[in-house]
C-alpha cells in the first residue's frame, strides 16, 4: 500500500502510563494501515510503568533528556520518518476511528499547512472538570478573553473569535485562511502538518506547538483544515491539578518569550487580559457565559467556570509579578506525573 501516504504520531510523555494506554488504543484503533502507522514516544524520564506501556503498543521510544514536552516534539520529530507528522499528547484520544482518514484528505491539497479537530469531545465518562474544558473549547479561560481559541466553544458558539474566511467545505473538513499576523491556537491536542513545516519551526531543541504555522509557512496567509470531528483531551480532573498546569503554563510561556524561543506573538493583548481581570473580580460576567454554556448544555461541568478563572488570574498575576521582578524562569518537572 505505497500509495497510502505514511503517518508519524509523535508523542511526549513524562510519568503518564495511564492516559497514555488510553491515547494509544485510540490510535490504533484507527480505519488506517497499520504499516503506514509509525508512533513516536519521546519520554522525559518517567518512572511509572509510561515506557512498558509505548512498547507494549509498538511505539519507539526515544529519550527527552531535556523533559519538557516541547523539547520531546523536537525529539520525536527528528526521529520521524513520514512527511505528515501529527502531534498528539499523552492525554489525548481520539474517538472517530476516521480521524487519520480525514488529516490524509485535508492534507492532499498543498495549500493546507495543517489540520486539527474542530472541537474537543466531552465524554460522558469525564471527571466534570475535563468536560468543562472541553464545553468551553480551550483549556485556559483566560483564551476566551483573548479570542484566539481553535475548537468550538459553547459560550460564544463559535469556534475561534479570530477572523479568517472559510473559502471551501467538505463534508469532513471546512479549509480556512488566516492573516499571519492574527493566528488562533492552533497546533496543539491532534494537530497534524507536514514534517517540513514542523521541522522549520524547530528552535534550539524545542517545538512550541503553537507557533508552528507561525514559523514554518511563509506569506500574508495561512491556509488551515479543521476537521468536523472531534478529540478528547484528558487534561485536569481536579482544581489542584488544573493550578498546577497553569503555573507551568504561564512560567514557561513568560521564560522561553524572554529568552527569545517563541517566535510567534508573545505579548499577550492587553484589552483582553484587563477584560479577563474585570470579568473575574466582579463575577457577574462570568455567571453569564456559564449560564449561556448551560442554556446549549446543560451540564453541571459549567460550574467549574468560576473557580477555573479566578485559579488563572491568581496564578497569571502571581507568575507575571515574578516577570517583573526578574525572577522569570521555567517551571520544574520534578515530580511531575501525567
Amino acid at each position: 500500500m505505497a500509495d497510502v501516504p505514511g503517518i508519524s504520531i509523535v508523542i511526549p510523555t513524562l510519568n503518564c502510563a495511564r492516559s497514555l494506554e488510553i491515547s494509544l488504543r485510540s490510535i490504533r484503533a484507527q480505519r488506517y494501515p497499520a504499516d503506514r502507522l509509525e508512533i513516536i514516544v519521546a519520554d522525559g524520564g518517567s518512572t511509572d510503568m509510561t515506557r512498558h506501556v509505548a512498547e507494549s503498543w509498538g511505539c519507539t521510544v526515544v529519550e527527552n533528556p531535556r523533559v519538557t514536552g516541547e523539547a520531546g516534539k523536537a525529539a520525536g520529530l527528528a526521529r520521524a520518518s513520514h512527511d505528515i507528522v501529527g502531534f498528539v499528547d499523552s492525554d489525548n484520544e481520539l474517538p472517530s476511528p476516521s480521524t487519520l482518514e480525514a488529516v490524509v484528505d485535508a492534507l492532499a491539497d498543498p495549500r493546507i499547512a495543517g489540520a486539527e479537530p474542530i472541537q474537543f469531545t466531552a465524554l460522558e465518562t469525564m471527571p466534570a472538570l475535563d468536560r468543562y474544558f472541553a464545553l468551553l473549547g480551550m483549556n485556559d479561560p483566560f483564551v476566551l478573553f483573548l479570542g484566539t481559541y481553535d475548537r468550538e466553544c459553547l459560550v460564544t458558539g463559535k469556534w475561534t473569535g479570530v477572523d479568517h474566511e472559510v473559502y471551501e467545505k467538505t463534508p469532513t473538513f471546512r479549509k480556512v485562511r488566516f492573516r499571519r499576523e492574527r493566528l488562533p491556537t492552533v497546533g496543539a491536542n491532534g494537530f497534524f502538518t507536514r514534517r517540513s513545516v514542523a521541522a522549520a519551526a524547530v528552535r534550539d531543541g524545542y517545538l512550541f506547538d503553537v507557533d508552528i504555522l507561525h514559523s514554518g509557512t511563509s506569506g500574508p496567509f495561512v491556509h488551515v483544515a479543521k476537521l468536523h470531528l472531534g478529540i478528547a483531551h484528558h487534561y485536569a480532573q481536579s482544581l489542584r491539578q488544573f493550578a498546577r498546569k497553569q503555573t507551568r503554563r504561564a512560567q514557561d510561556f513568560l521564560y522561553f518569550s524572554a529568552v527569545g524561543m517563541r517566535s510567534g506573538p508573545t505579548a499577550p493583548p492587553w484589552r483582553g487580559a484587563l477584560l479577563f481581570a474585570a470579568a473575574t473580580l466582579t463575577v457577574a460576567p462570568l455567571l453569564v457565559q456559564a449560564a449561556i454554556g448551560w442554556m446549549r448544555r446543560r451540564d453541571r461541568a459549567w460550574l467549574y467556570h468560576l473557580p477555573a478563572c479566578w485559579i488563572t488570574l491568581v496564578v497569571y498575576g502571581t507568575v507575571t509579578l515574578r516577570r517583573l521582578l526578574g525572577t522569570a524562569r521555567p517551571h520544574s518537572r520534578a515530580e511531575w506525573g501525567g
